[in-house]
Parts: C-alpha cells; structure tokens; sequence
C-alpha cells in the first residue's frame, strides 16, 4: 500500500462537475502526472466514445474504461479524471478506494447542463439532457457517496475546488462504502476540533461522552444537550440508554437530532443503541477516543448493551454519519489501557495478510511505546480492513463473522472474570490463543503460525497465558454466544495470515480443543 500522499487521485462526478478542469489543475498543483480517462479510452481504441458506444453499447464502453483504470493503478502516481459513470462498476470503485483516493465532485443540476450545454457528444444525455441528467444523478447516488471525500463546485473558483481536493488527498481518511449510508473515517492529530463542522445543519445535538473525556466536553462551541455515562463493560445496560433517551427527549430532539459518542467502545455502543432506537432512528456521529474504539467498536455500526447472559445480546446497525480519530487524545490513557486496544490491531492484521502482519511485527516495540506515527498507520491499517469487511457483508450474515476472531472465548473469559477484571483487548488476546488452538486441533493451521501469533500478541504487551485463565465457569457464556446455532457456534478458525475461516462446530468439540 502506498502511503497516502502517494496514491493515485481519481476524480469523479456527474457530467459537468469539473472533473477534467480539476484534474488537470491538480496535476500541475502536485507536479504529478496527468491522465484524462476518457482521452486515453479513445487514444486506446482509435474510436469516439460515441462509436464505442455505437458498436458495443455501455457494456463494451465500461469494460474497455475498466480496464485502462486499472492500469493507471499500477504505473508511476497520477492525477485521473475519471468519465462520469466510470465508478458504477463495482469492483473498479473498490479497488480504487482501496488502492487510490477517490474524490467525488457534486454541482446543481442547473449548473451541470449549463457546462454540458446541449448534451452534444453525450450519448447518456440523449435526447432530453435534463431528465437524463436528473435521472443519471438519481441512479447514480449510491456510487458517488462511495469517496473519500466530496467537493460542491457550484459556486466555488477552479483554483479553490483544486485546493480542496489536494487537502482531502493528503489526509488519512478510510471510506466506509455501504452506498448512501456510506462514511469517512477520518484520522489525524486535532482532527477531534472537526466535530463542530460535522454536527452543522443537523435539527439539535446530543454529546454523550464518559467522566474520562470530559475534558473535550467543553470544547465545542455549538450548542448541545450533554450526557455523562459511565466507563466500562458493568456499565453498559439498558439504563444507561435511558439515560440518553430521556435526556434528548427533555431536550425537545426531532428527528433532524445528531447524537455524537465521545468515549471508548463502551459510550459508542450504547449512544449508537440510542441513535438507532430514538424517535425510531436519528443521525449519530463517533468521537472514539481509544485504541480499541477507534479500530473497532466506531467503524461498522454495531450498538447494543449487555445482558447478565452476555455481551452485546441486544442490540442494532445504525451506522455512523461520521467518525473523528484524533490521536492525541490517546496520550491521556493508561499504558495498559492503550495497550489492551492492539488485540483488535492485531486481528484484523491477522485477517488482512502476511503484510499486515509483518508490519505489525515490525512496528510492535513502536506501538507499545506509544509512536504517534506507528499508531496512526495502526489505525488506518486496521480500519482499512474492518471497511473492507463491512462493506461485504454489513449485516454479519457471512464474512463479517470474521471480525469475530478471538471474540467467541475471548466475551466468554470476560463475562466470567467479572466486567472490568478483564480488559476487551486482553480478552480479545487470549480468546485468539484460544482460536488458534480450535485451528491447530482441526488441521487448519500449523505449530509455527500458532507460535507467530502468540509471539506478536506478546510483543504487543498483550496477555498470551490462557491456560490460567480458563475455567468452567467460561463456557456457559459460549453456550449463550450471539453466533450459536443450537448445539454449535459459528466459530473463528485462523490459519496462517489472511486464511480466516468461519466453521460450524459443536461447543463441546471447541471446548476440548481449547482446554486440550
């Protein structure tokens, strides 16, 4: 992967938006290459775009641009206006997202048929530009809200649409794709300043935070209705969403509401709860402010509370409208608190591959010392892939139970310590000792990647030492696992790095692999 200010830019938009005018600025802004999609389609061919379409329909069109798009990704970086319709191609939006920065540009209709002038040379114009223009904008919606950023150019200069998108292009930001409820998740030092920006135009705003935040309570100059919680897992109940039900409602919130979380794992699940049950759904915005809730529990939309027989037993997706990471504030943790949130690094590096792995390897000793730049590389590394993952499969109906690694044992060692005698992460740790031994007892990984994996956890400060952990008292709260299937669980199997699987195994079977 390419670091940020490396990538490719691609730009993106309706017919009219600026896409040539601002790549082409932009090129010459970054001293970057220049390349016009549309220009090389024709360059490659030796046809119009009106002979391509002609001859082959959209079809032949989109695969040819398809094609030319993906090699642009692998030459030398570049600036790339991209033709109109270029991202409604699945698989080419993702891999840009992935390997790019995708810019989407927006304007008014009536401004964008006055750039396009009659359609002439437009087949998808033809013959009435404005109801095709309306209707393209309207199909296309889902696909355009898939970027890293979006610039209106309506009423702006060229030079001023240029200096936004050179400012989107070199900050960390990792697109949630999920269509119109797609989202950013932005990480970088102060970033939290940007939360008054972000809750603008919304109809009321309810900031939910814990007695460890507070601090950045009084920051925002915006008026809002502020909630205090409670830090930790014995807290996370029912009437700590009342809390915020109750305090909105006194506050006279209609659903143009934004409820923001400004805390750990722990705030964000339950003011998403509230978010998602509140007047039957309003906006909802993170502030996470550690490691594990930055990674993890912010990104996908996952919300609930616990139950006394288990974690996160009821619950709802509500995703955010956005998610604020500011690295800094990780200074005011506890070392061992910091620390507990790389068990989620260390899965979803374990997910991603042997690179991501091996990057973790690397910058471990970094990590535990708190490096901000290792930290933010973390950060983005592992959003990276949770993004990748949700947006397979937002509803945990197949792949995304991936996410679980570590997680079935892991909540079970939780539940029976006791909430709060065991970190998240620290249970997270052993709960993947405890996957690993699943896998090595049903062939699916060897010795060697099962000692890698204990030897990264434990170069992370992580605990490795299961077996003084475990007890009978554990597996009750596996038999109540959200993933249970009658007599089995839908269990985690790892393997060497990227070779995570889901199976289907008696309870009984992972509880003798386990305790072996």
């Amino acid at each position: 992967m390419r670091p940020v200010g490396e990538r490719s830019i691609f730009v993106s938009g309706p017919m009219g938006a600026g896409k040539s005018a601002v790549a082409l600025a932009l090129a010459a802004r970054l001293g970057r290459r220049h390349v016009d999609l549309d220009a090389r389609i024709v360059a490659t061919s030796g046809r119009s775009i009106e002979r391509i379409f002609a001859d082959g329909g959209e079809p032949a069109f989109r695969a040819l641009e398809a094609r030319l798009a993906e090699e642009v990704l692998g030459e030398e970086s570049a600036v790339v206006a991209l033709g109109g319709g270029a991202v409604t191609q699945t698989p080419l939006r993702r891999r840009l997202l992935a390997e790019g920065t995708l810019v989407t540009l927006e304007a008014r209709t009536d401004v964008l048929l006055a750039r396009v002038g009659g359609g002439e040379g437009r087949p998808l114009l033809q013959p009435d530009p404005r109801r095709a223009m309306e209707s393209l904008r309207a199909r296309r919606a889902a696909v355009y809200a898939e970027c890293h950023g979006r610039v209106d150019t309506s009423d702006l200069a060229l030079g001023e649409v240029v200096e936004r998108v050179a400012s989107l292009a070199s900050e960390v930001r990792v697109p949630v794709p999920l269509g119109e409820d797609s989202y950013v998740v932005e990480v970088g030092e102060g970033y939290r300043h940007r939360l008054e920006e972000r809750v603008a135009g919304y109809g009321g705003v309810i900031l939910v935070a814990d007695p460890n935040t507070e601090r950045y309570r009084d920051e925002p100059a915006f008026e809002a209705c502020r909630v205090t919680l409670d830090e930790g897992e014995a807290h996370k109940t029912i009437d700590a969403v009342a809390r915020i039900w109750d305090a909105a409602l006194a506050y006279g919130v209609d659903r143009r509401a934004m409820v923001v979380a400004v805390g750990g794992g722990v705030v964000g699940d339950l003011t998403g709860f509230a978010a998602a049950s509140l007047l039957r759904g309003v906006a909802f915005g993170q502030v996470p402010t550690t490691v594990l809730s930055m990674v993890d529990s912010s990104v996908g939309g996952k919300t609930g509370f616990n139950r006394s027989a288990g974690k996160n037993l009821v619950g709802a997706f509500h995703q955010p409208k956005f998610v604020l990471c500011d690295p800094v504030v990780l200074d005011t943790l506890a070392p061992a608190e910091r620390i507990a949130g790389l068990a989620e690094v260390a899965k979803a590096a374990w997910l991603e591959g042997e690179e991501a792995v091996a990057r973790l390897e690397r910058d471990a000793e970094a990590l535990v010392r708190g490096d901000r730049a290792a930290t933010i590389t973390a950060i983005e590394s592992a959003v990276r892939t949770k993004a990748r993952v949700v947006a397979l499969d937002e509803r945990e109906s197949g792949v995304r139970m991936l996410l679980n690694l570590g997680h079935t044992v892991g909540h079970g060692l939780e539940a029976a310590a006791g909430y709060g005698a065991l970190r998240h992460g620290e249970a997270v740790s052993l709960g993947m000792v405890a996957a690993m031994r699943v896998a090595m007892a049903r062939g699916r990984a060897s010795a060697s990647a099962a000692e890698r994996m204990e030897a990264l956890l434990h170069a992370l400060g992580l605990p490795v030492d299961l077996d003084a952990r475990l007890g009978a008292e554990v597996w009750p709260y596996v038999d109540a696992d959200k993933k249970r299937q009658g007599d089995a669980v839908r269990f985690i199997v790892p393997g060497e790095p990227g070779q995570t699987r889901v199976e289907t195994l008696p309870v009984d079977e992972v509880r003798r692999a386990v305790e072996r």
